[in-house]
C-alpha cells in the first residue's frame, strides 16, 4: 500500500465534514441509505457550487480510511477532523448549521447505538456544540 495519506490538516472544508459524516455513520459499521441521502442533502446546503461525482470520491476515500483503522486511530483522527473543522467554520456556524444536520443523520437510520453516542459525545466536546440526540 504506497498510497499517500493526504494530511487531515489539506483536507478542505467539503472533505472534513464528508470525513466527519464518515466517522458518525461508521459508528455502527454501517452506512445506510438514509445516512448517506443526509449526508449528500448537507454537502448541498454547505457548498451549494460542489460536483456530486467530486463528493463521492471524497466520500469512498473517507469510508475506506476510517474503515481500515483501530478503535484508537479512528478517535484521533475525529480528533484531528475536529480540530481542523474549528479553524475553517466558527462555533456559532457549527452550533446553528452542522450541529441540526449531524442530528438529522444520527436519526437517519431510526436506531441510535452506544457506538454512535461515544462518536457524538467526541464531537461535542471537541467542536464546543451540542447534538440533540434524545431517543424517543
Amino acid at each position: 500500500m504506497s498510497e499517500q495519506k493526504t494530511p487531515v490538516s489539506e483536507y478542505s472544508p467539503l472533505e472534513l465534514i464528508t470525513y466527519l459524516f464518515s466517522h458518525l455513520q461508521l459508528a455502527d459499521n454501517q452506512i445506510d441509505w438514509e445516512e448517506k441521502e443526509v449526508w449528500a442533502e448537507s454537502l448541498t446546503k454547505f457548498f451549494p457550487d460542489h460536483t456530486p461525482e467530486r463528493a463521492q470520491e471524497i466520500f469512498q476515500r473517507a469510508c475506506q480510511l476510517i474503515i481500515s483503522m483501530d478503535d484508537f486511530e479512528r478517535k484521533n483522527h475525529l480528533i484531528t477532523v475536529c480540530d481542523q473543522l474549528k479553524k475553517h467554520f466558527s462555533k456559532d456556524h457549527l452550533q446553528n448549521n452542522l450541529s441540526p444536520r449531524l442530528t438529522k443523520l444520527i436519526a437517519a437510520d431510526g436506531i441510535i447505538l452506544s457506538a454512535e453516542t461515544d462518536v457524538v459525545s467526541l464531537i461535542e466536546e471537541k467542536l464546543d456544540i451540542k447534538i440533540d440526540i434524545t431517543d424517543e
